[in-house]
């Protein structure tokens, strides 16, 4: 098993814990209770009350490789020792989009075929709420709010939601963002993503995004958007499902890569957001998409303040 990032916390009042300091340890941005208690001694010293530790672990041995000062850009959620799991591009903001400035930047590709659909603009979207995607079909441009978190294929026959309480039969997997690295060639296939990537590939229209900094408890919310005040648009695969309890569930996630530039003091992902003329090239699954996950262009975007 690869090392990962664990938070370290010095506890004082803890059940059992008499009058010896005990040290407890939690993943990663988690709010369940204490993954591990360790007694001093058994883990390296450090200043404060709270520390982040690389730590690999082997059976029931934790082995303490090395003490880490987690920079700001990095989000504080489990992940590897490289960054790559953490999860980025989890809200995004829809409340500047109009259907006439969505329209007119289509129907420079393609005609949409659409009639117009209420948006219902948000500055708070989450992932499993319903929003706008983009894709081309038979007649040009299909639009249609989906479900943000792809649900695979083979969800197929099962339930989105726990069929009762502390069933656990419901789906699980966090789906909302989907790494590019999982379409280089010599990576794995993904039972998740291949297929849509093969087949089912959309644009997801939006104002800007968020990303947060800073400690567990006293993070600091950004927002992103671009600098022309044009919509952005993030490349997303789709799929559709038919599930035991919701019927037909259509569905969508986000591509994210790695960050460039100064969107990289914020966080080491970025999401995939595609121009005009790119557009033929991602949805067109004959064609490499290498160069396009790659083109992070952060001159295009700015910060401003979020609310």
């Amino acid at each position: 098993m690869r090392p990962l990032i664990y938070k370290v916390e010095r506890a004082r009042s803890l059940p059992d814990a008499g009058r010896h300091t005990l040290y407890f340890m939690i993943r990663s941005g988690s709010r369940s209770r204490p993954h591990k208690f360790f007694r001093p001694g058994e883990i390296p010293e450090f200043d404060g009350d709270v520390a982040w530790f690389e730590i690999e672990r082997k059976g029931g041995a934790w082995t303490f490789l090395r003490q880490v000062e987690p920079a700001p850009r990095r989000c504080l959620r489990r992940r590897s020792a490289t960054g790559h799991s953490c999860a980025m591009c989890g809200r995004f903001d829809t409340s500047h989009l109009t259907w006439a400035e969505i329209h007119d930047q289509l129907a420079g590709f393609a005609t949409v075929a659409t009639p117009p659909l209420n948006l219902e603009p948000s500055g708070d979207v989450r992932p499993t709420t319903a929003q706008l995607t983009a894709r081309i079909g038979s007649d040009g441009w299909a639009l249609e709010k989906m479900r943000w978190g792809l649900v695979p294929s083979f969800w197929n026959g099962k339930p989105l939601k726990d069929t009762a309480k502390g069933a656990k039969d419901g789906f699980k997997l966090t789906t909302f963002n989907c790494k590019v690295e999982n379409f280089a060639p010599a990576a794995k296939r993904s039972a998740t993503f291949a297929q849509p990537f093969q087949a089912r590939r959309c644009l997801v229209p939006a104002s800007a995004w968020y990303e947060w900094t800073g400690p567990e408890g006293a993070k600091a919310k950004h927002c992103f958007a671009r600098a022309d005040g044009k919509p952005i648009w993030f490349a997303g695969l789709w799929n559709r499902c038919e599930t035991t309890d919701a019927g037909e569930v259509a569905s969508f996630t986000i591509l994210t890569g790695p960050s460039a530039g100064w969107l990289g003091d914020y966080h080491d992902r970025a999401p995939v957001i595609l121009e005009p003329p790119e557009w033929g090239r991602w949805l067109d699954p004959t064609q490499s998409s290498a160069e396009l996950f790659a083109m992070v262009r952060p001159e295009r975007f700015e910060i401003r303040a979020a609310a």
